[in-house]
């Protein structure tokens, strides 16, 4: 069995009083996507909504949400948008 290796000194830092090392280097700016840019875009001024679907609807509507690389909301809107085309709405 092998003895441990104390901690040295500089690694450990008295409450409040903790800094970062000199030469630590500085954090590159955060790079976002165009894709994730565009899907924020949507994100902003939504609003939760809430109902409830017989669970065999809501295991085929995640299937073939998944199966078409959709996310629910996604597939939800595209339903929405043909279903009022389709009424002539």
């Amino acid at each position: 069995m092998t003895k441990a290796t104390p901690l040295s000194s500089g690694l450990v830092a008295i409450k409040g009083s903790a800094a970062p090392v000199p030469d630590m280097p500085t954090r590159s700016p955060v790079v976002v996507e165009p894709a994730k840019q565009e899907a924020k875009k949507e994100e902003v001024g939504t609003e939760p909504l809430n109902f409830r679907v017989p669970a065999a609807f809501r295991t085929a509507f995640k299937t073939y949400a998944a199966s078409h690389d959709l996310k629910l909301n996604a597939l939800l809107k595209l339903s929405f948008e043909a279903y009022r085309k389709q009424q002539g709405d």
